[in-house]
C-alpha cells in the first residue's frame, strides 16, 4: 500500500496499545458511518411520528410521517452543511489573521504539510482556558480554533501537538462524522420536544380521537396502548442511546488522534507535555454549550476528563501515559 504524501502513513501501529491502524479503512469507516447515522435518523424519526400517529388517531399517519422525517432531513442538512459554523460561533470563535496571529497560523500551515491536508481556516476563541477544537465536513473545508490561553501557555512543540492532533481529525474525517452524530441526536430531541408539547396542550385528549378509540373496542385500545408504551420507550431511550454511542465513539478517537499526532510531528513528548499543563491548569473555564463540548481537545469542564459512562474525553493522565509509551 502507497503512503501518503505527509509524514503520517496509511498504516501504522500504535505502541502504545499495540493495536495496527489502517488509517484509510478508518476514514472510509468514518464516511459510511456518517451516512448510516443519517439513515439511522431517517428511521427513528419515522418509527417515532408513525407511533405517535396511531396513539393520537391521526388521520394522515403518511403526511405526519413524512414530515417528521422532513424535519430530520433538514435537521441533518444544516448538521452537514453548517455545523462549522454553527459550531464556531457557540464557542465565540473569530477568524485569525497573517498579521495579528502570524505565529498561530505558521504553525498551523506547517503542521498541515506534515499531516497532508490543505491549511484549515484558523480561529481564536478569547478565552483564558487552554483548549482547542476542529470542524468541518472534510479536509478542503474545515477549520481549527485555539484559545488564547493555550497559546500563552505552551511552546511551539506543545502549540504543534495539539495543532496535529486536531489535524488528524480533519484528515480522518472525525469532524465529518461526530457532526453528523450531533445532528442526530439534535433530531430526535426536537422531536422528542414536540410530542411532549403535543401531550402536555392535550393532544391525545382531542373530542374526535377519544370517538374514535372508543369505537376500537377492547383489542383495539389494547393495542393503542401497546403503541403508547412502545412510544414512550423509544422517546425515552433514542436519545440516550444515541449520546451513548456519540460519547464512547468520542473517547476513542482521541486516542487515535493523540497516536497520529505523534506520528505527525515525530514527536509525543510535545503533546504529552502539552496535556500535563492543560491537565494543571487552575484558572477560567471555557463557558461554551453543552452540544459542542465533545469537540474539544479536551472537555472544557474541569473534572469530565475521566472513565465514566457520560464522559466525552478519555482521562488527561491516561492519554500522557499512552503518548510516553510511544
Amino acid at each position: 500500500m502507497t503512503s501518503a504524501p505527509s509524514g503520517l502513513p496509511d498504516v501504522f501501529t500504535d505502541p502504545a496499545s499495540g493495536q495496527r491502524i489502517n488509517l484509510l479503512d478508518y476514514k472510509a469507516r468514518n464516511m459510511r458511518l456518517s451516512w448510516a447515522m443519517a439513515l439511522l435518523t431517517a428511521a427513528i424519526l419515522a418509527a417515532l411520528a408513525y407511533l405517535l400517529a396511531q396513539v393520537t388517531d391521526i388521520a394522515s399517519t403518511g403526511f405526519f410521517v413524512g414530515s417528521a422525517v422532513a424535519i430530520g432531513g433538514a435537521q441533518g442538512l444544516v448538521g452537514f452543511f453548517l455545523s462549522d459554523k454553527i459550531a464556531l460561533a457557540a464557542a465565540g470563535a473569530r477568524k485569525a489573521t497573517a498579521e495579528d496571529h502570524r505565529y498561530l497560523v505558521n504553525v498551523t500551515e506547517a503542521v498541515a504539510i506534515g499531516a497532508g491536508v490543505p491549511a484549515p481556516q484558523v480561529y481564536v476563541i478569547d478565552s483564558p482556558a487552554p483548549n482547542a477544537f476542529a470542524t468541518g465536513r472534510d479536509p478542503q473545508r474545515s477549520s481549527i480554533a485555539v484559545t488564547k490561553g493555550l497559546l500563552q501557555l505552551l511552546d511551539r512543540q506543545e502549540l504543534e501537538g495539539v495543532v496535529a492532533h486536531e489535524m488528524a481529525h480533519i484528515r480522518n474525517y472525525d469532524v465529518r462524522f461526530m457532526s453528523m452524530l450531533v445532528a442526530t441526536v439534535g433530531a430526535i430531541l426536537v422531536l422528542r420536544d414536540l410530542v411532549m408539547r403535543w401531550l402536555y396542550w392535550g393532544g391525545v385528549g382531542s373530542g374526535s380521537g377519544r370517538r374514535r378509540r372508543s369505537d376500537r373496542g377492547g383489542d383495539g385500545a389494547r393495542g393503542q396502548g401497546v403503541m403508547a408504551l412502545l412510544l414512550i420507550v423509544l422517546l425515552v431511550l433514542a436519545p440516550l442511546l444515541a449520546t451513548l454511542l456519540r460519547l464512547a465513539v468520542s473517547r476513542r478517537r482521541e486516542y487515535l488522534a493523540d497516536a497520529a499526532a505523534a506520528y505527525i510531528t515525530r514527536n509525543p513528548e510535545g503533546l504529552a507535555r502539552a496535556l500535563e499543563k492543560i491537565r494543571d491548569y487552575r484558572g477560567p473555564q471555557l463557558e461554551v454549550s453543552e452540544g459542542v463540548r465533545h469537540m474539544f481537545f479536551v472537555n472544557p469542564l474541569a473534572g469530565q476528563n475521566a472513565v465514566d459512562l457520560m464522559a466525552t474525553h478519555p482521562p488527561i493522565q491516561e492519554r500522557i501515559d499512552r503518548l510516553r509509551r510511544m
